[in-house]
């Protein structure tokens, strides 16, 4: 008797507690992307559902934060790259973490040497290239500063962005690929 009671306490204790990790640990179910010519067969990207869009990411790419209502986490990344969905606008063009660093000389007198003719441009220029994905109209700027690519896409119909982040240009090509897989969602443009 002694013995069934320990068992059956034990097989208890192992039912509460898969029960318990089921309902915490939902695995996250990925959506293959619809957009024809994106990944391979063995590579299949993941469509990321946005407020009235969609785009897709490639696999190795993770969620970060929390999906709300058929709505996809809003920051997706790998390694140093990261894009990040939203609506409105973003709060800049360039990479939040790029940091400007001037050097120079401090002289003392009254005639200092002249600046040099043409100071190094520490940004490439911006880039904006209109584009039209399935009637849905956005624009892509492109800018890389000291390193870091920035690939933001805009549109006003909805009125969301996705901005990239990336830290190689390998990386950057693969942050427009992902801007080129942005569709709307029916009836929404």
């Amino acid at each position: 008797m002694r013995h069934t009671l320990a068992f059956l306490t034990l097989v208890a204790a192992l039912l509460a507690a898969c029960g318990r990790q089921s309902s915490q640990a939902v695995p996250l179910a990925f959506v293959a992307c619809a957009v024809p010519g994106v990944g391979t067969p063995d590579s299949v990207w993941h469509e990321v559902r946005g407020s009235g869009f969609t785009f897709c990411v490639p696999p190795a790419w993770e969620p970060s934060g929390d999906s709300h209502d058929r709505i996809e986490a809003k920051r997706w990344h790998r390694g140093g790259s990261s894009v990040t969905w939203d609506l409105g606008r973003p709060h800049s063009f360039m990479a939040p973490d790029v940091v400007f660093t001037v050097t120079g000389e401090i002289v003392q007198g009254t005639n200092p040497r002249p600046l040099p003719a043409t100071p190094s441009q520490p940004c490439s220029p911006r880039t904006n290239t209109p584009l039209v994905l399935d009637g849905m109209s956005l624009l892509v700027a492109q800018i890389d500063c000291q390193g870091t690519w920035t690939t933001t896409a805009l549109s006003t119909m909805p009125s969301i962005y996705v901005q990239g982040e990336a830290h190689t240009a390998k990386d950057a090509e693969v942050l427009l690929l992902i801007i080129q897989t942005i569709r709307p969602i029916s009836g929404t443009h």
